[in-house]
C-alpha cells in the first residue's frame, strides 16, 4: 500500500505537462538551510513560483549519471503522485517593474 503524504509550503521551481518540480526550504538542526525537491505527478497547469500544498502517494527512486567531469552522481528522486494540489499563492513569474520602468 503506497503511503500518503501531505506536503505544504512547496514552492514550484519549474513546470512542465504532467509534471512540476516543487522545492522544500527548511532549518537544519546544524541552523543551516536545507532544501528538498519533490517531483510532482499532476496534470492540472501550475506554474513557476506557485506555493502550493500536495496530498498524494509518496515513492522514491535511486538515480545515478555520470558527469562530464568523470564524476559518479548518485542522488535520491522523491516523487509525489498527487491527488490534489491546492495553489496557497501565486507569485508573477516576472518582477512588476524593474529600474528602467522608473523613469
Amino acid at each position: 500500500m503506497p503511503n500518503t503524504i501531505k506536503a505544504t509550503g512547496l514552492t514550484v521551481t519549474k513546470a512542465f505537462g504532467k509534471f512540476f518540480i516543487a522545492q522544500d526550504v527548511f532549518k537544519k538542526v546544524d541552523g543551516s538551510e536545507g532544501k528538498l525537491n519533490y517531483k510532482v505527478w499532476w496534470s492540472q497547469p501550475v506554474q513557476e513560483g506557485y506555493t502550493v500544498e500536495v496530498i498524494g502517494n509518496a515513492s522514491s527512486n535511486v538515480n545515478e549519471f555520470v558527469n562530464q567531469a568523470g564524476e559518479k552522481i548518485v542522488y535520491a528522486q522523491l516523487s509525489i503522485n498527487a491527488k490534489e494540489v491546492k495553489v496557497v499563492s501565486q507569485v508573477p513569474l516576472t518582477p512588476l517593474s524593474s529600474s528602467w520602468e522608473t523613469f
